[in-house]
């Protein structure tokens, strides 16, 4: 009983955010955060020469460490794995993974 309450509600959880991103417009990558924008907010990752500028939302999952984090506690230098949509010209993070 409590597994398949589990199951369900992690169903639920995660549907927004499937319905959300169309697989064709879901990119993911890794780099080095090189900057940090908390009156957007956003942040900027290096991959290899190009820097990317992705916009955080509340609904992204920031993990430090394996750990649920917050923007705050992402630092300048960190190596970052990032799951995010297309939004017309801007990328939008669905997750953030700092290591």
């Amino acid at each position: 009983m409590k597994r398949s309450f589990f199951l369900l509600s992690a169903m639920l959880a995660l549907a927004p955010s499937a319905l959300w991103a169309h697989p064709s417009h879901t990119l993911s990558f890794s780099g080095r955060l090189v900057g940090i924008h908390y009156q957007q907010p956003s942040i900027d990752v290096r991959v290899g020469a190009k820097t990317l500028e992705v916009r955080v939302t509340p609904n992204t999952s920031i993990q430090r460490s394996g750990v649920f984090a917050t923007l705050a506690s992402l630092r300048l230098g960190d190596r970052v794995e990032v799951l995010a949509a297309r939004s017309g010209k801007m990328l939008v993070a669905q997750s953030i993974s700092a290591h």
